[in-house]
């Protein structure tokens, strides 16, 4: 694989990866870990302490039972901490991988848009815009975010499937590479079953023509993939079970769910969601009594409840939801993790216009152009992201993960139409 890169990548390789640690250990010389790791650490600090799964409600001022991020990451810290290794060496760790897998991520998309047909002066260049986009080298990519883990690996995996639906069968080392890349990628962002899930039923859809030991093997891995997602997560529902009662994987959900479906919301995140002065918690309150006295399991199921019962009563208002909220998903901001937005990014919004072009000249078959089947599984995380943000809210560190597509669609109509010119040419 390595012996197929050029040798003027090289440079750039090791520029890029210097580059990337420079500005994770300069924005972060402390190494410290982001918010929502810090939950879980203090969720792994009571743990060890015997007070259990438990961490501290700002509110409340009490201990509570708390499941609300993902578990494996405690699992984690719980087993960092008995080897009893420092919270900063595990930082450093995190940024020394997501640099790996950051250069990863870059050859696989290299290696995408090669398939798709672009040129290799392109692909390479595609690959080092990927690499130099705002959120993939600063706004995410800078910050110990796990996303930077699981974003090359959904490019990798996306990549694999696609050489399958080529004629390319799987073998056994990239069924086990697959299957492992979705499992790591789910535990530590749980959101994404929602975007493989997608992703692995349209690949198996577009089976339809491909040969019988093609569909095999295709089923094959699902089916791996399947087991291993569910045997990994068998811990997090047995702990969540002894904590609540529910065989659950978190109690997130409920809580992003009304976020995204009320009548304050402006379809984004509310940094101000826990706020007791705020309008979003008054109106929480107001229609949730006895809020307190409620665990974090009754407290996620009330809170759906009560998006369920707002979107039945606001059918038109939650029409409106919907078209905001697909204005902000395309809209050219980036994540930041402690303000609610950021002023607009010339490069995110120049990507987003190319995208919505591509799309609209494909869906016009300008100079012939059309959507073939390899397309529908490129665009599929952006698909499945996008449904997620009407679903809840838009989130820019979830959208993170539409971004690959959003940037190589738009090179792939732009060489299929030089092709199409290159061909009128010469009739």
């Amino acid at each position: 694989m390595l012996r197929s890169i050029p040798r003027f990548v090289w440079p750039v390789v090791v520029v890029l990866a210097l580059l990337k640690l420079v500005l994770q250990l300069s924005l972060n010389p402390g190494l410290e870990w982001n918010y929502d790791e810090r939950r879980n650490g203090r969720i792994a600090d009571n743990y060890l302490a015997g007070r259990g799964y438990v961490s501290l409600d700002p509110e409340r001022h009490v201990l509570r039972p708390d499941s609300f991020h993902a578990s494996f990451p405690v699992f984690v810290y719980i087993g960092w901490q008995k080897a009893g290794l420092p919270k900063h060496y595990f930082t450093l760790l995190v940024f020394v991988l997501s640099v790996a897998a950051y250069l990863l991520g870059a050859l696989y998309v290299q290696r995408t848009l090669h398939y798709f047909g672009v040129a290799p002066p392109v692909a390479w260049a595609g690959a080092l815009l990927w690499a130099l986009s705002p959120s993939v080298v600063y706004y995410i990519g800078a910050y110990m975010w796990y996303e930077n883990l699981a974003l090359p690996l959904l490019i990798l995996v996306v990549y694999k499937l696609l050489r399958q639906l080529s004629g390319r069968p799987l073998s056994w080392p990239d069924t086990l590479l697959l299957a492992a890349s979705v499992t790591l990628s789910c535990l530590l962002r749980g959101y994404l079953l929602a975007v493989f899930g997608a992703v692995f039923a349209v690949w198996l859809v577009l089976q339809v023509r491909q040969t019988a030991v093609n569909r095999n093997g295709a089923w094959r891995t699902a089916l791996l993939t399947g087991v291993l997602l569910g045997m990994a997560h068998v811990p997090v529902l047995q702990k969540n079970h002894q904590l609540f009662g529910a065989w659950t994987l978190s109690n997130q959900a409920g809580f992003e769910l009304l976020q995204g479906h009320n009548s304050v919301t402006q379809g984004r995140f509310m940094f101000d969601w826990d706020e007791r002065s705020g309008p979003f918690d008054q109106f929480v309150r107001a229609h949730i009594p006895g809020l307190d006295s409620l665990n974090q399991y009754q407290e996620s199921k009330a809170r759906a409840t009560l998006a369920g019962r707002w979107v039945a009563a606001h059918p038109a208002q939650e029409s409106r939801l919907w078209l905001r909220k697909t204005a902000l998903f395309f809209a050219p901001e980036n994540f930041i993790a402690d303000a609610p937005r950021t002023p607009y990014n010339m490069v995110t919004g120049a990507v987003h216009l190319a995208f919505l072009l591509a799309v609209l000249l494909t869906l016009g078959q300008y100079r012939g152009l059309r959507v073939v089947r390899p397309d529908l599984l490129l665009l599929t995380p952006l698909v499945a992201v996008w449904l997620l943000s009407l679903v809840f809210f838009v989130g820019f560190r979830w959208r993170y993960f539409a971004e690959p597509a959003l940037l190589l669609y738009p090179l792939i109509i732009w060489q299929r139409l030089r092709q199409a010119s290159s061909y009128n040419r010469s009739r």
